[in-house]
C-alpha cells in the first residue's frame, strides 16, 4: 500500500484520527439524568404510629393510592377492595385508597402468589400479582412514568398501607429465568435516573414543622442529613442487607449517674422502615421496662402505655441514643438520638387485633438475631442513602433546619467508577480512593488510539520511501504506482467508510460489568476493581457483547435469591440455586459428583471384600443360634424349618 499526501487513503487515516479523539470526549462528557425527588402526599398516614406517605397512580384511568416507601419490597403493593369489606369510604382514606384492578383496561394478571418482605418479622400472606402502568404522584403530577410495573393487589391487615418498593431485585415466578423487573430498575433502564440508588428519612409529626418524609431516587438530598464519612457495604443477605452494628443504646437520665445502658450487648440490626417499631433482644426490652416501668402486652405483643406511664414518660422527655458502627466494636461510630416524642405513638384498631386507639411504646421483642430490625421510629431521626450499583450505603444523622431548600446529589452509577465510594453521602470518590473516572479512562483510550494510528502512518511513510527506492531502481512509476496495476483499491476506499474505524465498543464499555451471581463483595473470588453484586445487570447500548460458558448471552437473571413461594409449591433455597447455575454455566454438579464418588467408593469396597482370600483356619460351621445345622421337615402337611 502507498502513501500519498493527497490521496483518499491519507484523508481516511487523518478521519480516522479525528473521529477517534472525539468519541472519548463525547463518553466522559456525557451527562447523566438528574436524580428525583418524590413528593410527599402531605398527609399523615397508618394504624401503628403516624407517618409521612406518598402518592403513586396505578392503571389506566389512574388510580391514586397513598403508600410507603419500602427497599425490603420491589414491586408495588396496593390494597385491594376486600381489604375494607364494610366498604366504607373511611376504611378507604384509612388504608390509603383502595385499588380496583378491572376497573384498568391496562391490567394484565399474572395470579396469587405469597407476599415477601417482612416474614421474618411474622408478617405473611398472599395478593393478586400482575402488571399495569404506574408512575409516581397524584395525576397532575405523573413522575416517572413505566408502562409494565409488577404490581401487587393485596387485602390483609398488615402492612395496612401500600408499599413503593425501591428495591431493585426482579419477580421470580416458577423458574430462575421466568421473572420482572422491578420499578427502580426499569427507571435506570430508561435513563431516567442515574443510578439504581436512593436516599430516605421518613419525616417527623413530632416536629413543630411537622417536618414530611423525603425519598430521593438516583441519589440523596444533601439538606436532610448531617455528613459524615462512614461507608457500609450491602449484607450478602439480600432479604437482610441494609444492616449495620448497634453498638449500644442509652438513655439520658435526670440524675447525675450518667445515661442508662439499654443494650447489654451489641448487635446487628436490619435499617428497614417497611416496620413501623424497632426490634431488639428480649434482654435489651427487659432493660427498657425496668428503666421506663413499661408493662408487656401478651395479647398485642406491644407495650401498651396508660395515662399514668405516658405522663411520666413525656415529663422525664428522655434521649434514645443509638450508636451505630460498622463493626460491633471499634471504628467509627455514628450516634443517632432519639427524643421520647419520637416513641409516644397512638395504635389505631385493628392493629395487632386492638379495639380501640391506645398509646404504645413501639419496641418489640425479637425471637432471634433475624428480627433485630431498626424501624421507621428510628428513621424519623436517620438518614440512609443507599447505591446497589456499588453494594455501598450510608447512614447519617437527620437535621432539621427549617426553610433550606433541596439539594439533590446524584450517585453514580458502577460504570462510571472502579472503585467510587458513591453510597458515600458526598457522592464523590474519597481522598484514598485509587480508582479512575470516566474522564481518565477515555483519556487513556484516546491516547493508546493516537499512539497506535501514528504508528501505522509512520510504518506507511517508511514503506512509500521504500517503494519509490525499489521503483526508481527497477524502472517502476516514480509517482509510486506501476505501470498496468489498478487504483481499484483507492476507488473501494472512498466509498466503503469501514475503513476509518471498524468498532468502537471498547470506548463504550464500561469500566466493569456486572455479572449476575451469588458473588457478594464479601466473597474471597471478588476483587478489587470489580464491580460487587448488583441485583440487576447492565446492557449500555453499543456495548460489546458479553457472555458466558459456550456463548450463552448474558440475561438480567436475580442475584442471590431471597426465599420465596413458587406458585403451589415449596420455597428454593439458596444452595439450590447456586447448584442450579453451575450446572447452567459450568457444567459441574456438585450434589451429582459427590453421589457419583459414594457410589464408586462403595462397589470398590465390595470388591476388595470379594477378592479377600479365606484361609482354611477361618472357615468354620455356623451354630444353631447363627442358624446353622438347622433340618427341613414336614409336618403334618406343613412345611417349616426346625
Amino acid at each position: 500500500m502507498i502513501w500519498e499526501p493527497g490521496s483518499r487513503k491519507a484523508a481516511c487515516i487523518i478521519l480516522g484520527l479525528i473521529w477517534t479523539s472525539a468519541v472519548p470526549v463525547a463518553v466522559a462528557s456525557a451527562d447523566l439524568p438528574a436524580p428525583v425527588s418524590v413528593p410527599p402526599s402531605g398527609l399523615w398516614d397508618g394504624i401503628d404510629g403516624s407517618w409521612s406517605s406518598f402518592n403513586i397512580s396505578i392503571g389506566n384511568p389512574p388510580q391514586i393510592s397513598r403508600v410507603f416507601a419500602s427497599w425490603m419490597t420491589y414491586q408495588m403493593w396496593v390494597v385491594h377492595p376486600l381489604g375494607c369489606p364494610d366498604a366504607t369510604v373511611a376504611c378507604a382514606n384509612a388504608r390509603g385508597g383502595l385499588f380496583y384492578k378491572n376497573e384498568s383496561t391496562s391490567w394484565d394478571e399474572k395470579g396469587v402468589y405469597g407476599l415477601a418482605g417482612e416474614t421474618n418479622l411474622g408478617v405473611d400472606g398472599n395478593g393478586i400479582f400482575g402488571f399495569d402502568s404506574a408512575a409516581l404522584g397524584a395525576t397532575a403530577q405523573q413522575l416517572l412514568p413505566v408502562s409494565n410495573a409488577t404490581v401487587v393487589d393485596f387485602a390483609v391487615t398488615e402492612p395496612y398501607l401500600g408499599m413503593l418498593g425501591i428495591n431493585p431485585k426482579p419477580t421470580n415466578w416458577t423458574s430462575y429465568t421466568d421473572y420482572s423487573q422491578s420499578y427502580i430498575s426499569q427507571l435506570k433502564q430508561t435513563n431516567s435516573i442515574p443510578s439504581v440508588s436512593f436516599g430516605y428519612t421518613a419525616g417527623a409529626a413530632y416536629r413543630s414543622s411537622k417536618t414530611l418524609a423525603s425519598l430521593t431516587l438516583g441519589g440523596y438530598d444533601e439538606s436532610r442529613f448531617d455528613e459524615n464519612n462512614i461507608e457500609f457495604t450491602l449484607a450478602p443477605d439480600n432479604s437482610r442487607d441494609t444492616v449495620v452494628a448497634v453498638q449500644s443504646i442509652t438513655a439520658s437520665q435526670n440524675s447525675s449517674t450518667g445515661p442508662a445502658n439499654l443494650l447489654p450487648s451489641p448487635i446487628y440490626a436490619l435499617v428497614d422502615a417497611a416496620a413501623a417499631e424497632i426490634w431488639l433482644p428480649i434482654e435489651a426490652c427487659q432493660a427498657f421496662e425496668q428503666q421506663f416501668g413499661l408493662q408487656y402486652d401478651n395479647n398485642t405483643e406491644l407495650y401498651l402505655v396508660n395515662s399514668t406511664t405516658h405522663s411520666t414518660l413525656v415529663a422525664r422527655n428522655a434521649t434514645f441514643s443509638f450508636t451505630v458502627a460498622q463493626e460491633t466494636s471499634g471504628g467509627a461510630t455514628i450516634v443517632i438520638d432519639l427524643p421520647y416524642a419520637a416513641f409516644n405513638l397512638t395504635a389505631k384498631s385493628p392493629y395487632r387485633q386492638l379495639a380501640n386507639d391506645t398509646l404504645y411504646f413501639p419496641l418489640r421483642r425479637a425471637q432471634n438475631s433475624t428480627q433485630y430490625t431498626l424501624g421507621r421510629t428510628f428513621m424519623q431521626e436517620a438518614y440512609i442513602s443507599v447505591n446497589y450499583e456499588t453494594a455501598k450505603f450510608n447512614l447519617s444523622k437527620t437535621v432539621w433546619t427549617e426553610g433550606v431548600p433541596e439539594k439533590l446529589v446524584a450517585m453514580q452509577p458502577a460504570s462510571s467508577t472502579n472503585n467510587a465510594a458513591t453510597a458515600s453521602p458526598s457522592g464523590t470518590p474519597s481522598a484514598n480512593d485509587s480508582g479512575l473516572g470516566v474522564g481518565a479512562i477515555a483519556g487513556i483510550v484516546t491516547v493508546t488510539l493516537l499512539l497506535c494510528l501514528a504508528g501505522v502512518a509512520a510504518f506507511l511513510l517508511r514503506k512509500q520511501k521504500t517503494t519509490k527506492k525499489s521503483t526508481g531502481r527497477l524502472g517502476g512509476d516514480p509517482k509510486g504506482k506501476s505501470s498496468g496495476v489498478s487504483s481499484r483499491s483507492d476507488t473501494l476506499a472512498s466509498k466503503s467508510p469501514s475503513c476509518i474505524v471498524t468498532s468502537t465498543s471498547v470506548m463504550t464499555t464500561p469500566s466493569s460489568v456486572s455479572t449476575p451471581t451469588t458473588t457478594t463483595p464479601t466473597s474471597p473470588d471478588w476483587q478489587p476493581g470489580q464491580m460487587p453484586l448488583s441485583p440487576m445487570a447492565y446492557s449500555a447500548e453499543g456495548s460489546m457483547s458479553v457472555s458466558e460458558a459456550d456463548g450463552t448471552p448474558l440475561h438480567e437473571l436475580p442475584g442471590s435469591l431471597p426465599e420465596f413461594n413458587m406458585a403451589d409449591g415449596r420455597q428454593i433455597t439458596e444452595k439450590e440455586m447456586m447448584r442450579y447455575r453451575e450446572r447452567l454455566y459450568n457444567g459441574y454438579d456438585s450434589v451429582e459428583e459427590r453421589r457419583q464418588g459414594e457410589r464408586e467408593r462403595s462397589l470398590r469396597v465390595q470388591g476388595e471384600r470379594r477378592r479377600e482370600v479365606l484361609l482354611p483356619g477361618q472357615i468354620r460351621e455356623a451354630t444353631e443360634e447363627e442358624g446353622g445345622n438347622r433340618r427341613f421337615s414336614f409336618v403334618a402337611g406343613e412345611d417349616r424349618i426346625s
